[in-house]
């Protein structure tokens, strides 16, 4: 497995993933400046509790239907009756979560399980997983239609950006924010719906549904996905909690949101590589397993490296372009959420690099347990450690206890995943090639802060513009002086046509 065979499907969805989350980035600052950072705490904290709502209704259902689907592609039959099935399994256990959900409001919505009038805003973004369910999505991921599923993406967030910069003018439209988000799964599900039959899908309740022999398979899924889930949501959850005013929330949601971006660019990734590394495992070509893992580190390093130290060095700048001159935001809030990016920017490199052990070697090899139990302790500990840190030690400011613990937790998954698939992956991730990665983007970093010195301290985005263009000049080009694999063999390649 060369690289050369990887990079076109590698340069497309990077391409597909940077421009959706550029758009998406957009409208954030809009929302941002105009619903305050106490109004995005309410948002963040009701959409995270209503987020373990949505992976309880999946059930891990959408993994397996993807997998299964993609058997059957060829055959419309077969493919019809198991989208069929998988379709009205989905139906149920979202009824069921939907259950679980209203009753909870219904008993709880005069209690502190719910501040506030924050039930409304989750009921209506309970929609969107009830709504999400006749999307069908699943079928068009494992029939690979990614050039459609790219356009309708683009055009759902084109769309989305406008109606927030049209419609969310201040704190008191926190609900047509919410409503606007809901308009984007509802066209995502009628163009979905309109073109499923036209792919030959045709479902009739004729047909018997069973799934019995993958209930196994979709358990074990479905705790590792839950697992996931609670360990990358629980941050904003325990600060709704801990604060009752949801600035601290909103201030961590506007620190967190480039680092999320940067995140999902590279994680996406690994649904190209886990194919090749799974392939060539059951070839026992190792040659060939090592190539795509070390394929697949070289980008994490290249992309995320950069990512962390820029985003620590313009932190400032990042934060305050999001919030620029809105009244809702005071110093104290813009202070943490700078804090919030300086401290998880790393994030960006270890969770990619664990998520990559995770999906590209583990699931490959069957190892998906020491996944599980390495979450389970994790989440366990970053809880604990999260509450008593904040009512304790940091009692004054709830979002660095957060923040330190969620930096911890997530060395101590990639310390227990290294020591697992050290045979697999060591070699990948501690070479010289990525340590030519990191001198060229510490230097790049180094020469930005110089230059940004002479730029007008209040141009937030024309000093992050700037210092963007200006370092990746830099850094690409002493990447190429070392010898960089990645840059000097894609050099190298256009030279030779």
């Amino acid at each position: 497995m060369q690289r050369k065979e990887m990079r076109a499907p590698v340069v497309f969805t990077l391409i597909r993933n940077v421009t959706i989350a550029l758009l998406s980035f957009i409208s954030f600052p809009f929302a941002s400046q105009a619903l305050g950072t106490a109004a995005m705490g309410v948002y963040n904290w009701a959409n995270t509790f209503v987020y373990y709502f949505l992976i309880i209704s999946r059930l891990g259902i959408p993994l397996i239907a993807i997998r299964e689907c993609a058997k059957v592609k060829d055959d419309k039959e077969k493919l019809s009756e198991k989208v069929q099935s998988f379709f009205v399994l989905q139906l149920i256990t979202t009824a069921l979560s939907f259950i679980l959900l209203a009753t909870m409001m219904f008993i709880g919505k005069d209690t502190p399980l719910f501040k506030g009038d924050t039930w409304q805003l989750i009921f209506l973004l309970s929609l969107n997983f009830l709504i999400g369910v006749f999307s069908f999505e699943w079928v068009y991921i494992a029939l690979d239609k990614v050039f459609y599923m790219s356009v309708r993406s683009l055009a759902t967030t084109i769309l989305g950006t406008l109606l927030i910069i049209i419609f969310v003018q201040n704190d008191h439209d926190l609900f047509v924010y919410a409503f606007i988000n809901l308009i984007a799964t509802f066209v995502t599900v009628t163009m979905n719906l309109l073109l499923l039959r036209r792919e030959g899908v045709k479902l009739s309740f004729k047909r018997q549904v069973d799934l019995r022999h993958l209930t196994k398979s979709l358990l074990f899924v479905f705790g590792i996905t839950f697992l996931i889930t609670a360990y990358n949501q629980n941050d904003s959850l325990l600060l709704g909690y801990l604060d009752d005013s949801f600035r601290t929330s909103g201030a961590y949601s506007v620190g967190i949101r480039g680092i999320e971006i940067v995140i999902t660019i590279i994680t996406s990734l690994s649904g190209i590589f886990v194919i090749r590394t799974t392939e060539a495992l059951k070839n026992d070509d190792m040659p060939s397993f090592h190539r795509v893992i070390s394929y697949s580190t070289n980008i994490t390093f290249f992309i995320g490296v950069p990512a962390v130290l820029f985003m620590i060095g313009l932190s400032p700048e990042i934060v305050g372009f999001i919030v620029k001159d809105s009244p809702y935001w005071d110093e104290a809030a813009i202070n943490n959420a700078i804090l919030a990016v300086v401290l998880l920017s790393s994030l960006m490199l270890t969770y990619s690099i664990h998520d990559g052990i995770y999906q590209q070697v583990l699931v490959p090899l069957k190892k998906e347990k020491v996944y599980f139990f390495t979450m389970l302790f994790v989440l366990i500990f970053n809880i604990a450690a999260s509450v008593l840190l904040a009512l304790f030690v940091f009692k004054d400011n709830p979002l660095l206890a957060v923040a330190l613990v969620t930096l911890l937790s997530e060395f101590v998954v990639l310390i227990i995943l290294f020591i697992t698939a050290r045979e697999y992956v060591i070699r990948h991730v501690f070479s010289l090639n990525n340590l030519k990665i990191i001198v060229s983007a510490s230097v790049s970093l180094g020469l930005v802060l110089l230059i940004k010195h002479f730029l007008p301290p209040m141009a937030y985005l024309a000093t992050v513009g700037l210092s963007i263009v200006i370092g990746g000049i830099i850094y690409v080009t002493m990447l190429f002086l070392l010898k960089e694999d990645l840059v000097y063999a894609q050099v190298k390649g256009v030279k030779n046509g």
